[in-house]
Order: structure tokens, then sequence, then C-alpha cells
């Protein structure tokens, strides 16, 4: 009978657990809150809207299953500092560096020769072209920030959402931390 008793206890305890929190949750006592040091976009969106040069809706491939750390140039000066963080995140992950990619998307042709420049210098950066800028209309439609002007760092998860950015003036350290969980 006392085996009966524990067996009970042992198959009913997760089945209360999980009541119990699912209880606590509906009744508004939820977290509140988050504890990244990004700042989420506004709204919801996905890259498989963006059509490349050649008119196909894949901007960027997310078949390998790779995080995207990217940069939208719009000024090649003011975008600097974001490409050399990027590079230095890309690094500072050590084991993980293989499940992130950069990437330079920019829709101004005039910064072409400026961005193969870059390129040579930071070998592993995708350059992709929004050719009518919808991207960075998109991209400004749901951050605080004037993507024009700042030019920071944006994820996108391996499925192609658009996860977060970060302002820029974020200590690197925390921008890494941030990475780490994601990744």
């Amino acid at each position: 009978m006392r085996n009966k008793f524990f067996l009970a206890a042992i198959l009913l305890t997760p089945i209360l657990v999980v009541s119990l929190s699912s209880l606590y949750f509906v009744m508004g006592n939820s977290p509140e809150g988050t504890k990244n040091n990004g700042v989420f976009f506004k709204s919801y969106f996905e890259f498989n809207q963006f059509k490349n040069e050649k008119g196909n809706p894949d901007l960027i491939n997310f078949d390998d299953g790779k995080w995207v750390l990217s940069v939208y140039v719009t000024n090649i000066e003011a975008s600097k500092e974001s490409i050399y963080l990027m590079r230095q995140l890309n690094v500072a992950l050590n084991r993980d560096i293989n499940k992130l990619k950069r990437v330079i998307f920019y829709s101004n042709s005039l910064l072409e020769r400026d961005l193969l420049d870059i390129k040579s210098q930071y070998p592993r950066v995708e350059l992709v072209e929004d050719k009518n800028g919808v991207l960075l209309n998109v991209l400004q439609k749901n951050s605080k920030l004037n993507f024009n002007i700042d030019n920071p760092i944006f994820i996108i998860d391996p499925y192609g959402r658009a996860v977060m950015y970060f302002n820029p003036g974020t200590d690197p350290k925390l921008i890494l931390k941030d990475l780490k969980v994601l990744i």
C-alpha cells in the first residue's frame, strides 16, 4: 500500500507543478520586462518578404541554420565602428563562431566600392544589396532609432525573423552576453 502512495506521488507531482504554474501565469503573475541588453523590434517581420536583385524572395539564405549579425550601411563612416564590432563579437564567440554569419546590407550603389574595400578587410562578411531600400524602411519603421544615421547592429534568427538591435554605444560585453544566450 505504501508503494502505491509513493508511485501516485511521483506521477502526480509533475501534473501538479505544471497546473499550478499555468494558473499562476494566467492570473497575471508573469515575468515583466526582459534581461536583454538589446532592443526588440516593435513588430515581428520576416526576411523572406524582401526580394533579392533577381526578384527571388530570398534576400539572404537561411538554409545553413546560422544566426545573422548585421548592419545596414547608409554611411560608411558612421557604420565602420559597427562593422568592426561585428567582427570582434564574432571572434569573441570562440567555439560558437560557426553558428553566426555577418551580413552588411546596403541600398545605395554608390557605396559599393567602399563596401568592397571593407569586405577585403573583413573577408567573412557577406554584402547584400537591398535594391529598393524596402528593408531599410521596415527597419526604420520597427525601431526607435534612425537607421539612416546610426547604422546599429541588429540580429536575425536562423528562421529569418528580425529579433533585436543594439543601440549605438552599448557595451560590447553586454552584446556578447546576449549573443551567447541567443546562440
